[in-house]
């Protein structure tokens, strides 16, 4: 559900190159903050040329700027990767 959604979202805001988006739920069970629901911790990895001379601090916050809505709706924790088409290639 969350993790559909923030596909969903990232694709439509942004020019992504690639995307990985990984639940790491699981990892978190019985953490403080941790709903319970299987849906509450993900890391993403955004390859998009729309970060092209952006900062680390700048393309997180295009990140969060897209998927706000969904920490009201039961996400508690975002780990994220951003890197330009060239960086990712690059690796």
């Amino acid at each position: 559900m969350i993790e559909q959604q923030l596909k969903d979202l990232l694709e439509k805001n942004i020019d992504c190159y690639y995307l990985e988006v990984v639940n790491e739920s699981h990892l978190h069970n019985g953490h403080t903050g941790s709903p319970g629901t299987g849906q509450s911790h993900f890391s993403v990895l955004v390859v998009s040329d729309d970060f092209l001379n952006q900062s680390k601090v700048v393309r997180h916050s295009m990140i969060y700027k897209c998927v706000n809505p969904l920490f009201q709706n039961g996400l508690h924790a975002l780990s994220i990767k951003t890197f330009t088409k060239d960086e990712y290639k690059s690796m």
